[in-house]
């Protein structure tokens, strides 16, 4: 079961709880059908909560997965100096983290979910590497969108393939493979 701590703002316990246990029905309904399908009613059936429950702590059922998202997100570059560590060692830990979290992962197969997924990657990607990217010799600034859209698409697609094959290939050589392929459009 997927286990969502309280976000980075300060919240009561019970309003914690309640957040937690809604994000984790989503994601279980996520395992039975689309995301299309699933309604708040049923978010709010299987987690045993009110609709007013369910309002008063996110706005819709994408509101769920956003703040699912950018906590992944914030945890991950709270572990991460990106300019330091190098892409091998954080591609690395995104394989790690599916194979931990499978989840997560369903986010990757929902035709719904994958364009808000690659639009996060590509908000992360941004966000941490724009310093690097935009010092390197070869970038140029009115392509910026489009070395930002490619790596993001690529990077969904690659761990989308990389779970599609059921994480067979170690995520070491995932890792490798990942950066070596980015390292033509993100300059590391």
């Amino acid at each position: 079961m997927l286990q969502i701590g309280a976000s980075t703002q300060k919240i009561n316990a019970g309003r914690a709880r309640s957040i937690d246990m809604i994000t984790t029905a989503l994601f279980e309904l996520l395992g039975t059908k689309p995301f299309a399908q699933i309604h708040v009613i049923d978010i709010c059936e299987r987690a045993g909560v009110a609709r007013k429950t369910f309002y008063r702590n996110f706005e819709s059922k994408t509101a769920v997965v956003e703040r699912l998202v950018d906590q992944v997100f914030f945890e991950f570059m709270q572990k991460f100096d990106f300019a330091k560590c190098g892409a091998r060692k954080v591609y690395l830990y995104w394989f790690e983290y599916i194979l931990c979290t499978r989840e997560f992962s369903l986010i990757f197969f929902d035709p719904d979910l994958y364009e808000f997924i690659v639009r996060k990657i590509k908000e992360f990607v941004e966000a941490e590497i724009s310093d690097t990217l935009h010092g390197s010799a070869a970038f140029d600034p009115a392509l910026t969108e489009y070395y930002l859209n490619f790596a993001a698409a690529g990077i969904a697609a690659i761990m989308r393939e990389w779970m599609r094959n059921d994480c067979k290939t170690p995520a070491k050589t995932m890792a490798v493979m990942t950066a070596s392929l980015l390292s033509g459009v993100i300059i590391l």
